[in-house]
């Protein structure tokens, strides 16, 4: 049987286990940012989101007024409007209602605006809505 030395199996110095002493604070000072900035990236797109929905709600409301028996485009857009002044408050800012586009027979409504950013002094994505309907009329027998 050989013999092994009790000093090969023992540290050379007291402390050798404890060389990645003080490595995790630095690992996490290296990787927080990074997890900081994903979830601002997340929390963006879903703020991004919500504008879009509130912009497609505010542009479907608008056609629905607009389609109506003896309404007109003007009355679609203000109707819009008043949705967005409704379910907006300020994650979706300078917002524009347009009706370019509508003709007798179909309505087209297109909202606008940016979503709220979460960086200071970067504007906030873009976003847009557009929907459109037949303008709702009486025929009669025969006329199309």
């Amino acid at each position: 049987m050989t013999h092994i030395p009790m000093t090969r199996l023992l540290p050379r110095h007291p402390y050798d286990h404890d060389r990645d002493r003080g490595s995790a604070p630095v690992q996490m000072a290296i990787i927080f940012p990074f997890v900081i900035l994903l979830t601002l990236a997340a929390v963006q797109g879903f703020l991004w989101a919500y504008a879009r929905n509130v912009a497609q709600t505010a542009a479907r409301e608008g056609v629905s007024a607009g389609r109506m028996y003896e309404a007109g485009p003007g009355d679609g857009a203000v109707k819009a409007q008043a949705a967005l002044d409704e379910l907006a408050g300020n994650t979706l800012t300078g917002t524009a209602v347009s009706t370019a586009g509508s003709t007798d027979e179909r309505i087209r409504i297109r909202v606008q605006g940016s979503a709220l950013s979460l960086l200071p002094g970067v504007d906030g994505w873009t976003v847009s809505a557009t929907m459109s309907g037949p303008v709702e009329r009486w025929t009669t027998a025969g006329e199309g």
